[in-house]
């Protein structure tokens, strides 16, 4: 492992997303994402960061519109190659995805996502390079086979977890909220 510095993102564990958004020529863009948030409160609002120059950041600064689908073992191969970093033209090619347009916002939507959300952003802020975007929920799509259950049980959805340079899954259930109040 490298040396650890000051400055080294090496413990943070955030969970991986493909922000969806358009493209001025109407064709849809994913990006995955991993800086991403939750405010609790009126109004909910996922906070996404994005750094550096990307076609998403222009599109989410032209439309204030996003989507963000949470990202899952069977979305890995799909995540990669709309990663810079990871995208192999010959790979792309050969995988099959499909997209739909939000039910409630003009935003796209990966057909088959267990977890998605469709987003306004109604404040941006800027520091350097880095654009944080406060994304109003406006909806959220869960699959019947989530919606179905009797909590929210993160093994079911099956997150995808980045920490640096690595993906990982959620692993076992350890309790409720007070369990651990009572020993």
């Amino acid at each position: 492992m490298e040396m650890i510095k000051n400055n080294t993102p090496c413990f943070f564990t955030q969970q991986v997303f493909l922000i969806g958004t358009y493209n001025e020529d109407r064709n849809e863009r994913f990006a995955p994402i991993s800086w991403i948030s939750y405010t609790r409160g009126e109004p909910s609002c996922l906070v996404i960061s994005i750094n550096g120059t990307k076609k998403t950041k222009e599109n989410i600064g032209r439309t204030g519109f996003l989507s963000a689908t949470v990202v899952t073992p069977d979305l890995l191969p799909l995540c990669e190659q709309f990663n810079r970093a990871t995208y192999k033209k010959e790979m792309k090619d050969k995988l099959q995805y499909s997209v739909e347009k939000g039910k409630i916002l003009d935003v796209p939507l990966l057909v088959g996502g267990k977890f998605s959300y469709e987003c306004q952003v109604i404040k941006t802020v800027e520091i350097g390079t880095t654009h944080t975007y406060f994304a109003e929920i406006k909806n959220i799509n869960v699959s019947e086979d989530i919606q179905k259950l009797d909590f929210f049980d993160l093994r079911e959805v099956n997150p995808v977890v980045y920490s640096p340079m690595n993906y990982f899954t959620i692993g076992k259930h350890l309790g409720k909220i007070g369990d651990y109040s009572n020993l």
